[in-house]
């Protein structure tokens, strides 16, 4: 008999966009759970401001640092330059800085070394680490999707530093996947549901938080990726768990430990 695996038969919804559900699902099916992809968000190039975009990314050169809020932002960045046949050299002179480590290995395709990576993968870690390894009035690209919080960017002008803020992607909220996703909450067929950012807990909470829904959205376990993720769930009202460290990886040990702790073994 095959050993018994840690999330055995547990159902974990997973909210993220189609294009990075795959690790997400691979990673829980390991443990034994059964991964439900709901992609509430559909991401895009920012097709709108795409003559801004190339007209930025032609004069580089006047920027001193470049920062990377997301490994989107990068994978959709690379997308451009190549469209526009950019080498990956222009970026050669610029500091680099990453909200956290997977966004940095994302940056790494690009020929950048990521010399700036705050503790918390938090915006306002790295406003704050920038601060103290930038000199005064540098000039920043920041890249961005249309819904991260614009809060980095406002830091770093409050410090002093010239930001251009470049929107290069697009989530759109998707709501065709709701009345699959009422039917397997009304059935009480989720154990876990799963946020890896705010937008996420937004597209869930905009079409199914809902009255008659609210008993069996308190029978299921809520798992952020981090803080600011859990503080938008607290904003619904619903408290969700959260690991130390902010990763995929991380959200499946803390599913793996709550089952444990939970059947205490």
């Amino acid at each position: 008999m095959a050993d018994h695996l840690p999330l055995q038969g547990k159902r974990v919804l997973i909210t993220r966009a189609k294009a990075q559900v795959q690790e997400f699902l691979t990673k829980i099916e390991a443990a034994g759970g059964i991964a439900i992809p709901a992609p509430l968000l559909e991401i895009r190039a920012n097709e709108e401001l795409e003559q801004m975009i190339k007209t930025t990314i032609l004069h580089l050169k006047n920027y001193d640092c470049i920062v990377f809020t997301s490994a989107n932002g990068v994978s959709f960045f690379k997308r451009y330059l190549d469209k526009w046949n950019i080498p990956y050299s222009k970026l050669n002179h610029l500091i680099a800085a990453s909200v956290g480590s997977k966004t940095s290995k994302q940056m790494e395709k690009l020929g950048l070394r990521v010399s700036i990576i705050p503790e918390e993968f938090v915006a306002e870690k790295l406003a704050e680490s920038l601060s103290k390894s930038l000199p005064d009035h540098a000039k920043v690209l920041v890249i961005r999707g249309n819904l991260a919080r614009p809060t980095l960017v406002t830091e770093l002008k409050q410090k002093g530093f010239s930001v251009t803020d470049l929107v290069v992607y697009e989530t759109i909220h998707k709501k065709d996947e709701a009345e699959k996703l009422k039917k397997y909450l009304q059935h009480d067929e989720l154990d876990f549901i799963t946020f890896t950012s705010s937008s996420t807990v937004d597209s869930f909470m905009r079409v199914l938080n809902q009255q008659e829904l609210q008993e069996n959205l308190k029978k299921v376990v809520f798992v952020c990726i981090g803080p600011i993720t859990n503080d938008t769930l607290n904003d619904y009202g619903y408290n969700g768990i959260m690991p130390d460290s902010y990763t995929i990886d991380e959200m499946v040990k803390l599913m793996i430990e709550h089952e444990i702790s939970k059947e205490g073994l």
